[in-house]
């Protein structure tokens, strides 16, 4: 059965109105196997980050609110430059994606009870749908379930990066948005 939300759309620092329902909604989830609340997905690091990246060009944030009004997913991304990449990237993407802009991808959450509906896809498509770039990234972790979700829906691994020393070694992948001459 798909599943009936409220899809909203924000943009800028103002997209962070909301944050603290994303910040629990994301421990929720990364405390799940494989993330294991691991360094990376502590709260002080995903305060951080999202205050830094709120602050870019381009992001974007997708909410998703249950028939109560109870936020059950999200997405956000961002802009990356034409020539710029991941830091701390372990492997090189190819040439013709580093030297574009492209569309991060930075999370993906959907609260368990709302997964296997079609909400993560809305969230992402919505996401997507209006993007410029012609290619989106995102990291996934290899032994996440995500990771496989994501090839199914036609990303494909381009690079391996590691974010931090404490953090496991991650999946680059890349879904193109728009044809490329």
């Amino acid at each position: 059965m798909p599943h009936q939300s409220t899809i909203s759309i924000a943009s800028g620092p103002s997209a962070l109105e909301r944050l603290d329902e994303l910040t629990d909604l994301y421990l929720e989830v990364y405390a799940e196997p494989p993330y294991n609340s691991g360094p990376l997905w502590h709260k002080d690091a995903f305060l951080n980050r999202t205050h830094n990246q709120a602050a870019r060009e381009g992001f974007t944030l997708v909410t998703a609110d249950d028939h109560d009004g109870t936020l059950c997913g999200f997405t956000f991304g961002l802009t990356i430059d034409a020539g710029k990449w991941w830091a701390n990237s372990l492997t090189e993407p190819p040439e013709q994606i580093r030297a574009a802009a492209k569309f991060a991808v930075i999370e993906l959450v959907v609260r368990r009870p709302h997964r296997e509906r079609g909400l993560g896809r809305t969230l992402l498509t919505t996401l997507l749908n209006t993007r410029t770039e012609p290619y989106a990234i995102l990291s996934a972790m290899p032994s996440a379930p995500a990771r496989d979700i994501y090839e199914h829906w036609g990303w494909h691994h381009i690079a391996t990066s590691q974010p931090n020393d404490d953090a496991p070694m991650l999946d680059t992948m890349m879904l193109q948005l728009t044809p490329t001459s």
